[in-house]
Parts: structure tokens; sequence; C-alpha cells
């Protein structure tokens, strides 16, 4: 059977509004599926962002349908890539995607997405697979099976978890998202079709939403073999014969980066010529003195009222209101760390490990580019706290700032994840195609991604260290900076040399000594190592677990 259409289910997607790294997978892989052949769309909320469509001529409305006498309209945007199905109407206009009201959000948007399906039937289009990413698509794949077997149409259900929500699934959470109890599915589960009641599966899904997806779907994919592994620790290990994995990827590269930087920086034009090392210093230089104290007016941009209107009010330098900072007095070793503001991330660690970083590099500049989600003040309360503490070294820049993010990545020396679990981390593939390795947690992903200096030598683009260790952390992160700062200097140098003889990891000192050019084979291979991770690669690995995903169509029909 040959795959025609995709549709893929996605609560976030960059075309439209995003958050994290959901918002990049969906639309990406879905353009590379379309560049292979394939007939992919996506459908995704509208979360505010369907008036801008209306307003440019580019959306066109399919059906509408009332739920609660709430109406919903679906509407098509096919001029963007790729094209979207948008889901919109009452409290899918909140332009929060994340809000408290996020469940009955979802109720909308299943209700909206059945009522496409309905249409698309009356003129005689059925997706060959639905593709299904994270447990907000979990209400929809369930009322999509159940509305096609009756229909006698199979497609396939594939279920991309990107990250393990760990919700519990009960007769409470089936009602809410008006999912029958005692209608009966097909399954495909260990080995053997059954077909089961809604309320059977819950049983045996022990409660667990995702085992619950796992069982419903054909196919069960996630985002690095290290995730894979946990997911199904969590889960269950009898789904492991319909489990695979899809690798994210990356479409930054280090020249349309600078392009783009150049586009929003154009004094810095004269860069575009040249090469690696000629421009990283000067990069560097600019960022950390000029661009920093000139953050555009309207940026950084909080989506969250509540901490916005925080932000708004805090001017204790370094800060100047309304999420603005001053630059710098002097420059220094640059180390840069972005995503939402959670105890997963991290945040917390790094600045545990700032005291012993700053022992050993007095003058090391870090740069934060935190999320703000809901109920996340108190961690960036820290975070703000800390870089009036610690001001000469640390800056939080709290949302979005276009004008700072690409030139952050492309000036700094080192990025931190030290993440306390990845899945897999696009934010270091961004990083690495920047030409900056990366300190990092060895977990998930970045398990995968990242390929330690100490072991691959100049092949290397990071270091990893242990979850949650802030010794480590602090060590590597100061070593690593220390590292990198070696190559501005003339080998065997007395600033060289006190440079390097300030790095505590032997392994690392000794690369220098035998070859002083290291730190910049490291950036040449950080940009390699990311353009490993393509969305071709991913859609590749995407065609062949449909096709996989097939045989498992058959069994449970």
């Amino acid at each position: 059977m040959d795959i025609e259409r995709v549709w893929m289910i996605t609560f976030e997607s960059r075309n439209v509004r995003k958050f994290g790294g959901l918002g990049e997978v969906p639309p990406n892989l879905s353009r590379a599926l379309i560049k292979k052949g394939i007939k992919a769309i996506v459908i995704t909320p509208s979360h505010g962002k369907i008036s801008y469509f209306i307003k440019e001529g580019l959306a066109k409305p399919i059906v509408s349908t009332i739920l609660n006498e709430k109406k919903i309209t679906v509407y098509e945007v096919n001029s963007i890539e790729p094209p979207h199905i948008i889901v919109s109407g009452d409290l899918l206009e909140e332009q929060l995607i994340y809000s408290s009201s996020l469940k009955d959000k979802i109720v909308l948007f299943t209700k909206g997405i059945e009522a496409y399906a309905k249409k698309m039937k009356e003129i005689g289009i059925y997706p060959d697979i639905i593709h299904c990413n994270d447990w907000h698509s979990i209400p929809s794949m369930v009322l999509l099976k159940l509305f096609y077997e009756t229909e006698k149409v199979y497609p396939v259900f594939i279920y991309h978890i990107h990250l393990l929500s760990e919700l519990k699934i009960d007769r409470v959470f089936l009602s809410r998202m008006n999912i029958p109890f005692d209608e009966k599915i097909k399954i495909f589960y260990n080995g053997s079709k059954y077909e089961a009641s809604i309320s059977d599966i819950v049983s045996l899904s022990h409660g667990l939403l995702e085992r619950f997806a796992g069982l419903i779907s054909d196919y069960l994919v996630t985002v690095s073999k290290h995730y894979l592994f946990d997911v199904l620790g969590y889960i269950g290990w009898d789904l492991e014969e319909k489990a695979g994995v899809i690798y994210n990827a990356t479409n930054w590269t280090y020249r349309e980066t600078l392009e783009e930087v150049i586009k929003k920086h154009p004094s810095l034009s004269d860069l575009l010529n040249k090469d690696l090392k000629s421009n990283r210093y000067l990069l560097r230089k600019y960022f950390e003195e000029n661009a920093l104290d000139n953050i555009p007016e309207n940026e950084p941009i909080v989506p969250d009222e509540e901490i916005k209107d925080r932000i708004k009010h805090v001017k204790t330098y370094p800060f100047r209101g309304s999420g603005r900072v001053y630059g710098f007095r002097n420059i220094g070793p640059l180390a840069i760390m972005s995503g939402r503001i959670t105890s997963q991330k991290g945040y917390d660690l790094l600045i545990k490990s700032l005291e012993d970083l700053l022992f050993k590099v007095s003058n090391a500049k870090i740069v934060l580019f935190p999320i703000p989600v809901s109920g996340s003040w108190p961690m960036l309360e820290l975070l703000i706290k800390s870089s009036i503490l610690y001001y000469e070294n640390l800056r939080v820049i709290p949302g979005y700032s276009s004008y700072l993010y690409k030139l952050a990545h492309v000036a700094a020396d080192v990025y931190v994840a030290p993440s306390r679990h990845e899945p897999f981390g696009i934010m270091v593939l961004e990083a690495m195609a920047s030409g900056t390795p990366v300190v990092a947690s060895k977990t998930g992903g970045l398990a995968e991604t990242i390929l330690d200096i100490r072991e691959y030598g100049v092949l290397g683009t990071g270091l990893h260290v242990k979850p949650g260790s802030v010794k480590e952390l602090g060590r590597a992160l100061s070593d690593l900076l220390l590292f990198m700062e070696s190559g501005y200097y003339k080998p065997f140098s007395d600033k060289w040399n006190r440079i390097v003889s300030s790095i505590e990891d032997e392994e690392l000192s000794t690369l220098l000594v035998k070859n002083p050019e290291t730190p910049w084979k490291i950036r040449d291979s950080c940009i390699r190592r990311a353009s490993e991770f393509s969305w071709n690669r991913s859609a590749e690995q995407t065609i062949k677990i449909y096709h996989e995903s097939l045989k498992n169509v058959k069994k449970r029909i």
C-alpha cells in the first residue's frame, strides 16, 4: 500500500503558535514528507492566530460545528508550508497555549477535528496515516479511530511521545474528553488482535494515559533511543514490539543563521565573508557590549500576562524594566542557555554552579533566555535575583527576543543544557549548528546527539555531566569555557599558558597542548554533527515506521 495522505495532529506548530520543541517537529517533519511526495497536513488549534490568516486572506472555512453552545470553525490554510488545518473558536483563541483551561481547549480541538474528518468523508478524502503528537492528541486519536472503524476504513494511527505527561486516565478523564466508555475498538497487542471496549483498554493501561495511547495506536514512537528506554520503562515493555524512534532535527545552518543575524544587525555585515575564527570574537564582543544594551522596546515578548506585568516593574540593575537589560561592562567567555522555565531544564542547577564557575573563570558571562510558563514565577524570580547578585556576570532575558536569540548562538563559546531529563533537545542541535559546543547532562537525546570531547577528541561537540550534579556542571562549564577561550590567544604565550593550566580536566588540557587549534576544530565538528540530524533523514525514518505500522493495521483487522 502506498502512503498518500498524512494528518499530523499537534497542539503546537511554529507556523501558527509554538511554545517549545513540540512546535518544531510536526511542521518540519510534514514539510520533509511533502518533499518525498506525501500529502501531509498539520492540524492544530488557532491559539488566537486565525484572525491574522483571515485578515491576510489566507484562511478558507471548511466546516463549523457546535459543542455546548460554543461554535468551532475549521479553516484550511494552504498558503503556508506545510498546509495547515486550523481549529478555531472560543477558548481556542487564547494566545497562551497552556493555560488553566487546557483540558477544555483539548475538548474543543477534538470536536473540530472530528467535524473535519466527517466533512472530508463526504468528499471521499481519507487519511492513510493519522500521526498524533503528545497527550493533547489522544482524545482525537480515540474518536477518529472509532469513527473510521464504523466506516470500515483503517488508517494507521501513530502516537508520538515528545515528552511524557505521566497523566492518569480513568472514567473521569474519558467523560471530560467526551470519549465513550463502552464503545469497542480494535487493537493489536502482544502479538494478537483484540476487540475491546474503551473501558477495558483503560483497565489494561493501569491508569497510565500514555500506556492507553500506546495500546490504542498501531505504532508508538519517541525522539531518541535513550528516551524510548525511559518511555517503555514507564508504560510497559510489553509494547516494545510496536515501538520505535524518529529523531528530531534542525533547519539551522551556520551560514544561514549568520545571514539572519546580519539582517537584524547590519553593522555586522562585514563579517559575512570572514571565516569562523575571525568572526567569533567580534560577534561575542558586539553581543555582550552592544546588543544586550539595545534590546528593542517591543522585546522580549512574554505571552503570560501576569508574568509580563511582574517583569515590567523589575528595574534594579542590571534590569531596566520590561525584561530589558544593560550590557556587560567588560567582555569575557560567553555561555548561554534557553528553554522553558521548568524543573526539568535545570536552571536552578546552573545558578547553584555559578559560585564555583566564577571562582575559576571570574570574567565569565552567562546569558539565559528562559521562557516563562504558567506557575514559573518563583523560578524566574530566582533567576532575576541571581542576575542582580551576579550583575557583572549574569543576564536574564525572559521570553522571546528575535533581536538577540540567534546572535547569542553565533556569539557564544558554550551552550549549557543541565536538564534533569531531556527526551531529545533540539536546542543543542541549534547550538551546534551555530558552531557552539555544549555542556549537557548525559540523559535522553543529549546522550546521543553530543559527542564528548574527552572520548572523541577533535570530533567531539561538548562535555557530558551527571544529571543533577552541580559540582560536575560547574567544573565542566568552567573547563570548556577556558578550553574555547584558549583559541583566541597565541599558542604557548603567557596568557595561553595561564588559561590552559587553569583547566582542571587533564584530557582537555592535553588536547590543547597537542593541538592548540582544537577549539576551532571542535566548532567545525559541532556544525558537522548538527547537519547529521536533518528533517530529510527524520522523514526517511518516519516513512519506514509508517510501512511497519501498516503491518500492524492488517494484524488488528
